[in-house]
């Protein structure tokens, strides 16, 4: 598997580097209410950074976090990424055949997520970061279809979705409670096709 150093018309996405220390602690305290120390921010840093090496070493997916930068200035503005995201496609209606009751078994599915400083958002950072990301496995990996869940509540992330062109379908129950909304991208090769779990 390949590195992953992307570009777009103003950013690039590239992997965390130990300069990255001091924003990254702060995004996480600003996107996600991170209650972790410098000293947790700096040994997830190394873990990620590790992560590259050893994931490509093992020909597997680039699961991880990505620093996505300002092409004019270097400054790091958000991160995006990919992680095995756990979906119970037997929750939602269209994804269940006729005779198919509800079922909460869950399949593995490469997973985009993305988050963004506070002073940079409102920009469309993520959803080109996301993009150009969900571009590169489609071409260089050949993914079938990459997805991103989030809050039922969590709206500017919706927004994010579907200007990325995913399908978003709604979990009409409560359980479980984690899973809410999912966004599906097919690889354009695909674009029209609705696939079973």
């Amino acid at each position: 598997m390949s590195s992953i150093e992307l570009t777009t018309d103003r950013l690039i996405i590239r992997e965390y580097g130990l300069a990255d220390l001091e924003g990254r602690h702060r995004l996480m305290q600003e996107a996600f209410d991170s209650d972790d120390t410098p000293a947790q921010t700096q040994h997830w840093l190394a873990w990620t950074m590790a992560g590259y090496t050893e994931q490509a070493r093992l020909y597997q997916p680039p699961y991880g976090d990505y620093a996505v930068a300002r092409r004019d200035t270097g400054q790091v503005v958000g991160t995006v990424g990919l992680v095995p995201s756990l979906i119970p496609w037997g929750v939602l209606p269209e994804f269940r055949r006729i005779d198919e009751g509800e079922n909460h078994l869950v399949v593995p599915e490469p997973g985009l997520f993305w988050a963004v400083h506070t002073a940079h958002r409102g920009c469309g950072y993520a959803a080109e970061a996301a993009a150009a990301l969900a571009q590169w496995l489609f071409t260089r990996l050949y993914f079938r279809r990459v997805v991103a869940t989030t809050a039922a509540t969590n709206s500017a992330s919706q927004r994010v979705m579907a200007k990325l062109g995913m399908a978003l379908y709604r979990n009409p129950g409560t359980k479980p409670a984690w899973f809410q909304v999912v966004g599906v991208l097919n690889h354009p090769a695909e674009q029209n096709v609705f696939y079973h779990r």
